[in-house]
């Protein structure tokens, strides 16, 4: 039930947080470990749709959109460019310890934190485009898209493309499994920073988890309780 796995997502987020604790390059790792997990799941879909390499250059280098496609165009930007993400990555270099004092490790800083930056916007603009791909060559033109939606998705992928030793079900699930455990994750986070730099707002990290997890849970809790036997309606809303 729906229900059930917003209860789980609450409860596993409290764990990952939890590996603070142990050091703030723990925490990244996690994150590296599902971004990774992301990229992997949905580069094996996008390798099973085999989409001409040739067009999807073109697309990309001569973007043209109609008018029904520009909303679809501004969520993927939104998705690789996320404001939140802004002031949790400025935090995490902060985090950096870096000799001040001397101008040429700033600047090392600088090229390196730049680097960083451009290899995670890079990441995920080919996550976006795998996933973004893989459904307009199954899909696009066709009957069947109009009633596509995030329940039905999977299976629609499934009767599509298959996927032999590894149903492609099971993969675009374990994609969005990592995909929701990064973006609550990178969530909470930046919300403390935010509070802790605008507002000079601290508080104890597990009151901190609860309250803005609680602020997420609680409404999505609401939604599943309500939508729980017409799961189809989500799409709608």
């Amino acid at each position: 039930p729906l229900w059930a796995g917003v209860i789980i997502t609450a409860l596993d987020s409290f764990v990952f947080l939890f590996l603070e604790n142990y050091g703030i390059r723990k925490l990244e790792a996690v994150f590296a470990v599902l971004i990774g997990t992301m990229a992997v799941a949905f580069a094996w879909m996008f390798g099973q749709a085999k989409p001409s390499g040739s067009e999807l250059l073109v697309g990309i280098l001569v973007p043209k959109l109609s008018s029904r496609t520009i909303q679809k165009a501004v969520g993927v930007v939104g998705c690789i460019i996320m404001p939140h993400n802004v002031f949790l990555h400025s935090a995490l270099v902060q985090s950096r310890e870096v000799n001040k004092r001397q101008k040429y490790r700033v600047q090392e800083a600088i090229n390196y934190y730049t680097i960083e930056s451009t290899i995670a916007l890079i990441v995920s603009f080919m996550i976006n485009l795998f996933v973004t791909t893989v459904f307009a060559k199954g899909f696009y033109n066709t009957d069947l898209a109009d009633s596509i939606g995030l329940v039905n998705a999977g299976q629609y992928l499934q009767d599509k493309y298959g996927g032999g030793l590894f149903p492609i079900l099971y993969i675009w699930g374990i994609g969005l499994l990592a995909a929701g455990q990064s973006s609550t994750i990178t969530g909470t986070y930046a919300g403390q920073f935010i509070m802790g730099g605008f507002l000079n707002f601290k508080m104890k990290k597990w009151l901190r988890a609860l309250i803005t997890r609680s602020c997420a849970i609680i409404p999505t809790i609401i939604v599943a309780l309500v939508f729980d036997s017409s799961e189809a309606t989500l799409d709608v809303l």
